[in-house]
């Protein structure tokens, strides 16, 4: 669950993108829903893809694809900025559903995994209130991906008003940042089981230390989250988004 919880808080997504797509590729809504529903599609892909062909692969190797494959995805994410794909006669919208879509393709073969890991974590007897406590550390893990995301903003200027202008600088330096935080989660991969035998070898032992860490880590992330939705409101711009 420490993997999951780190893996999970280091998906910090650039929260730039939206508006760049919106502010200077001049998306409409409508093509903007493309990009929604092909990306949505490609989720449900992900997901049958690894319980056709990959369920017999090491959790390992199969996270270690994932990270290969979405940091392949955000140098695509790198061209686009820099309008590559035009030189290669590929239209934006292409280019970007692309990218977009198959990044969803990847955190549908995580899925599978992730939900199997948390299945077999839970002691018999006790199902329900495990699942949802391991459930609650992982989206616990991603609203702070989320909020991570946003507080980032405030490093570059990739305000609307820069975009507009033309000013990408920022945006590239962002989604180089939010790559190398997102695959840094490889770092932490010891700490996953192989297998599901590995999983079951390491048994279900009670632990006092166990649990304080885990109430712990829950009510400090919570907190975080609480605090900073408080402060967007009452003081916007505090941490230097625009």
């Amino acid at each position: 669950m420490g993997f999951v919880y780190i893996f999970n808080a280091l998906q910090i997504g650039n929260a730039a993108w939206k508006q760049y797509l919106y502010t200077v590729l001049k998306f409409s809504a409508a093509e903007l829903n493309w990009i929604l529903v092909v990306s949505e599609c490609l989720l449900f892909a992900g997901v049958v893809c690894y319980k056709q062909y990959m369920r017999t692969w090491s959790w390992r190797l199969v996270y270690v694809l994932c990270i290969v494959l979405n940091a392949i995805f955000s140098t695509l994410q790198l061209m686009l900025i820099q309008g590559t794909n035009r030189s290669m006669g590929i239209p934006d919208l292409a280019f970007a559903l692309g990218d977009e879509a198959m990044m969803e393709f990847v955190l549908g073969v995580q899925f599978l995994p992730l939900t199997i890991m948390m299945v077999h974590l839970c002691p018999e007897g006790s199902e329900g209130v495990s699942y949802a406590m391991f459930t609650t550390m992982n989206n616990v893990a991603l609203i702070l991906a989320s909020i991570f995301s946003t507080n980032l903003l405030g490093i570059w200027d990739v305000s609307e008003a820069a975009l507009s202008q033309g000013d990408l600088s920022g945006l590239t330096k962002l989604t180089l940042l939010t790559t190398a935080l997102q695959a840094s989660g490889a770092l932490f991969l010891p700490m996953l089981p192989r297998t599901k035998a590995e999983l079951h070898a390491l048994g279900h032992k009670r632990s006092y230390l166990g649990g304080c860490v885990f109430l712990g880590v829950v009510g400090i992330s919570l907190a975080w989250s609480l605090t900073n939705s408080f402060l967007n409101i009452l003081a916007p711009g505090w941490s230097g988004e625009s």
